[in-house]
């Protein structure tokens, strides 16, 4: 898979403004520079969405630039010599696609994107989206970096990261059979417990004889225990009914004598208002005939109301005993002396029923029923560790630490440790460095190990450098057609003469691998050391990418 030119606009920051990128047949080695947020590595970017149609944390909302937001691309790619052009946009969509001059329907996306990726581009997203754009601050420091951030540029380096899905997958899955074996083995437990069960009941039907009369005796225990019953009912009813009745009268008697105390209180406060002798507003006397009459009546009517209350203070007070009997007979009533064991007698009886009627039949079919779910039980328990057995071994063969990946990276480390002895021996560095299969790397100078910590800035620049060109032409032995290559800020840390060391040897690199090199810088360099230079600018809020 070549890549030959691209075109885009409004991709992110850049404007509706039509960019154009060729890239070379053979090799060139190129250079990217401008300030940070400019846009660098958005050309990357775009053509990887453009072939695969999606980008590493991106939403389709996040691609089309925010003010003009319509994005519209076009890559074109040579694949085994096939002229594959497509075409992507957002607002409005758009993906089209053209093969050797035959447009292709892709009313059915997927499946064109599948084709895509299976049959022409033959580098799947998860490898394509992590070697297009090498981020050397990552790789450089694979000497030193630790256990997890290694691992996670091997990963991408060989391809690995579908495989750690492949874990995943295999881990959620085992997780899913456990607990379907653990439901299996408690339906398993349950079924056994009710076979013994059934057995236990069938011994004991078959050691036991129904007679007739036993059957009588229990209906008549029945019909007897139905008649005690309504009689009980009917004595609750009614104590029920006596209770409330004179609860009744309790209340509105209480109510009665409430209203008798508020009047007394009414006739005393009059009475104490006479016994005043004087009226508190006019002055006038009280110790008249008339006032001396009013008061013998209000005491009269005074003696009448507390007469009254006695009378239904004694009431109220007669009627609590009969109350608390009342309650008494129907907590009686109500408890486990006179409890009717009709529903026992009815389970009795149809119990033996069964017995007399069908004898073991019965519990003998639920109990062949039981063996049959059982079985049915045990059947699925064999399907279901034999997927877990799987799952073991898929979980191992995805794991870090065997299977398929060290199988691969065995492959792969004589392959890299080789070309890290070809790059040291043409940097003329008095070095060995060789990853062994965790890519653990061990440094030797003059038969020593050598501490990566212990090597001086210079010395770990070129070393460096070394590791990184030897796993780009690793990168380009797995992907032979593969001929673009961006490589994010290589030159931080380096000085003016290591600098121009680094360029020749990229120089050769592109030229003995026919790749395209695209160095993404922040600043200007020798414009005579390239092929070409491209910068990109932020005007008027908007990327700019121009030729130099």
């Amino acid at each position: 898979m070549k890549l030959k030119k691209m075109s885009f606009r409004n991709f992110k920051s850049y404007s509706n403004v039509l960019t154009e990128i060729s890239f070379d047949d053979g090799s060139s080695l190129n250079l990217i520079i401008g300030e940070n947020g400019t846009g660098k590595t958005s050309i990357a970017e775009c053509a990887t969405y453009l072939m695969y149609g999606k980008l590493e944390n991106f939403t389709a909302s996040d691609i089309p630039n925010r003010i003009n937001k319509a994005f519209y691309g076009k890559i074109e790619l040579d694949c085994d010599g096939h002229q594959v052009i497509i075409e992507r946009g957002l607002n409005p969509s758009l993906f089209k696609v053209e093969i050797d001059g035959e447009v292709i329907d892709t009313a059915g996306k997927l499946n064109v994107q599948s084709m895509l990726e299976e049959n022409y581009f033959k580098i799947p997203y998860s490898v394509f989206h992590n070697i297009l754009v090498l981020e050397v601050d990552e790789v450089k420091s694979l000497l030193s970096m630790s256990v997890s951030d290694k691992r996670n540029i091997i990963d991408k380096i060989c391809g690995f990261t579908i495989y750690n899905k492949y874990k995943e997958f295999a881990k959620s899955d085992l997780r899913e059979l456990d607990d379907k074996l653990n439901a299996n083995a408690a339906s398993i437990r349950t079924i056994n417990s009710n076979i013994v069960q059934y057995e236990r009941q069938i011994e004991e039907i078959k050691n036991t004889s129904v007679t007739q009369e036993e059957l009588d005796e229990l209906l008549q225990k029945i019909n007897e225990a139905k008649v005690q019953r309504a009689k009980n009912d009917d004595m609750l009813r009614k104590i029920r009914a006596a209770s409330d009745q004179l609860k009744n009268v309790n209340y509105k008697k209480a109510s009665d004598y409430n209203l008798l105390k508020s009047r007394v209180q009414e006739i005393e406060k009059k009475i104490a208002f006479i016994d005043g002798g004087k009226c508190p507003t006019c002055g006038s006397s009280l110790e008249t005939e008339d006032f001396q009459k009013m008061r013998e009546e209000l005491v009269q009517k005074k003696e009448e109301c507390l007469a009254r209350m006695d009378q239904i203070k004694d009431i109220i007070v007669k009627a609590k005993p009969k109350l608390i009997l009342l309650e008494k007979k129907e907590k009686e009533i109500n408890s486990d002396n006179y409890r009717i064991p009709l529903a026992d007698y009815q389970s009795d009886y149809k119990y033996k029923m069964t017995m007399k009627d069908k004898g073991t039949t019965t519990v003998e079919n639920l109990k062949t029923q039981l063996l049959e779910d059982l079985e049915t039980l045990n059947n699925e328990k064999d399907v279901l560790e034999k997927e877990k057995t799987l799952m073991d071994f898929l979980t191992v063969m995805f794991s870090d630490g065997g299977g398929i990946k060290r199988y691969i990276s065995n492959k792969y480390i004589p392959i890299i440790n080789n070309l890290m002895a070809e790059m040291l021996d043409y940097m003329d560095l008095n070095y060995t460095i060789t990853f062994d299969s965790n890519f653990d790397a061990e440094i030797v100078q003059n038969g020593m190990k050598v501490k990566y910590a212990t090597l001086s800035k210079g010395q770990k620049a070129r070393v460096d450098f070394a590791t990184i060109i030897s796993f780009v032409k690793f990168l380009k032995l797995q992907f032979g057609e593969l001929n673009l290559l961006f490589l994010d800020e290589l030159f931080s840390h380096v000085d003016i003469n290591g600098m121009n060391d680094m360029i020749e040897i990229l120089r050769k690199l592109s030229n003995d691998m026919n790749l395209n090199i695209y160095l993404i810088h922040h600043a200007k360099l020798e414009n005579i050391m390239f092929d070409r230079v491209l910068q990109t600018k932020m005007t008027d809020g908007f990327s700019r990418l121009e030729y130099l």
